[in-house]
């Protein structure tokens, strides 16, 4: 009997020593214990009492907090050097006298098994101690029940990502997607919308409301985790609205009206970096205005400003799409950063266009357009201001522009923005010198985060040739996030002077803007 107490006590102690020690080897299971244990360990995690761990340690010297007067500084050292089971905080400490539940204790027992199970089955079953096992067994049965739960939340955990690895989509491809829908009415005071130079363009004055549809695709896919092919396909109903009536350059409408019924190929190209600071991203079908004349309140048609005359200066940007490439050079990721973009409007075509005698074909053809951009955006300052030229070739005009895009973040509720272009339009006979300007003040996170409230106005074509006043437009929206994938916008705008003609009457346009991403 006397022999068996001994015993008892020498198990209980060593079991508590075990108790102790194991207390921190949950370090070996942090992710397990705080992701699947039950409510019991995640208020441990709440309250500050559980964080995640270092890697195992290879020495006690490496927790700060155990020195060798500690009465289990031996017990620690064996399990330290023989099981390698002990892992420490992030501070480097160990932290002995810390409390801990069932489930922790759970997890580093588990822990320290899994070791000795691992040196068994290598054929070093001599490195397990006798009086080791001894101890352990009892305790194994002791906590049985929180073993099992442990191995059954990670045989679930492990169901779970075998399915996930083999329903994901591509390893290494993201597919996400956007839906506007929106509905857009309006109008004006003349019974035919008249042109420039005072005759009829044949365009009512009045039109219906419609109903404008637009859905994009977008595949992000990686190869090198800094590099990124990006395919986007596109959708719509071919919805418009009474600003398309307009003519030439100053028919800016709903810049997601428009999208053909067919699905067409919207984008592809491939980002990456060849050297330090220097990023490239090129492509048989590319829009300049995913790299050149960004600004953060007035860039993005499912998401600020409707039109395309306050998305995206109309000079700088007059051809924007095609087949092309934008090369970007930030040295030392600084304030300052230098763009140059070309795109070839008919880049797929060998040769011109048999309906349009003034186009070429390949990528040196009419049309064309080159663009460089010089920023200066210092880090966390909410300014950003960016120097343009272009020159480009479009149906036998040739376009030389300047430009310049500003914004300033004046603080977290209030930025104000703009853009100016100036220069000269050729066609290789006379020229004629336009300039174009939009300003506009913004209010992100009105009312709810998220939000953004602007308004703007500007005049697309200012040039005295053409027509017998300027075009001004503005335009207000607020757009209100009802989740994280649903937002919807109520958009007011108006025309004054359309065609640079001061006969044709106010056009007024509303539209209320849905936005679905997933």
């Amino acid at each position: 009997m006397q022999k068996n107490m001994k015993r008892n006590v020498k198990i209980w102690w060593r079991s508590l020593i075990l108790f102790n020690l194991l207390g921190s080897s949950i370090g070996v299971q942090a992710v397990l214990a705080d992701s699947v244990v039950d409510s019991k360990l995640v208020k441990h995690a709440q309250e500050g009492k559980l964080q995640n761990t270092t890697a195992q340690v290879t020495s006690v010297s490496q927790l700060s907090d155990v020195q060798p007067t500690d009465w289990a500084f031996t017990a620690l050292q064996s399990l330290v050097e023989r099981y390698g089971c002990i892992a420490g905080f992030p501070n480097g400490t160990y932290r002995g006298n810390r409390a801990l539940s069932r489930f922790e204790f759970a997890a580093g027992l588990n822990a320290c098994l899994d070791k000795i199970n691992e040196l068994i089955s290598t054929g070093l079953a001599d490195k397990v101690g006798k009086e080791d096992l001894a101890t352990l067994q009892p305790l194994q049965t002791q906590f049985a029940t929180e073993l099992s739960a442990l191995k059954g939340r990670v045989d679930g955990l492990e169901a779970k990502t075998t399915t996930l690895e083999a329903q994901q989509f591509s390893t290494t491809t993201k597919l996400s997607g956007q839906v506007v829908l929106a509905i857009s009415g309006g109008g004006s005071g003349n019974a035919n919308i008249l042109l420039p130079d005072n005759t009829p363009s044949g365009n009512a004055g009045s039109a219906n409301t419609t109903a404008i549809a637009r859905v994009r695709l977008e595949l992000n896919t990686t190869f090198t985790g800094d590099d990124l092919l990006v395919t986007r396909l596109q959708t719509g109903n071919n919805g418009s609205n009474i600003g398309s009536f307009l003519d030439g350059s100053f028919a800016k409408e709903l810049a997601y009206a428009g999208a053909e019924t067919n699905v067409t190929l919207g984008i592809l190209r491939y980002d990456f970096s060849p050297i330090p600071d220097v990023r490239v991203a090129i492509g048989p079908q590319i829009d300049l205005s995913d790299k050149l004349d960004i600004n953060s309140f007035a860039n993005d048609e499912a998401n600020d400003f409707s039109s395309g005359f306050f998305i995206n200066n109309p000079l700088i940007l007059p051809l924007n799409s095609g087949a092309g490439a934008v090369v970007e050079f930030n040295p030392g990721g600084g304030a300052f950063s230098i763009r140059a973009g070309y795109v070839a409007g008919n880049g797929a075509s060998p040769s011109g266009s048999d309906t349009d005698s003034l186009t070429n074909g390949g990528l040196g053809g009419d049309p064309y357009q080159a663009t460089v951009e010089l920023e200066f955006a210092p880090k966390d300052s909410g300014f950003a201001a960016r120097l343009q030229y272009t020159n480009a070739a479009i149906g036998n005009l040739d376009f030389n522009i300047g430009g310049v895009n500003l914004e300033w973040a004046i603080n977290s509720s209030v930025a104000i923005f703009g853009r100016f272009g100036f220069g000269g339009i050729s066609d290789r006979i006379s020229t004629i010198n336009p300039y174009t300007w939009s300003a506009g003040i913004a209010f992100p996170d009105l009312f709810r985060s998220g939000s953004l409230a602007a308004i703007a106005i500007g005049q697309p074509f200012i040039e005295r040739t053409v027509g017998n006043s300027t075009q001004t437009n503005i335009e207000a929206f607020f757009k209100f996030p009802l989740s994280d994938n649903l937002s919807i916008t109520p958009d007011l705008q108006f025309i004054i002077n359309g065609n640079n003609n001061s006969n044709n009457s106010l056009i007024t346009i509303g539209t209320l803007r849905t936005v679905f991403t997933f």
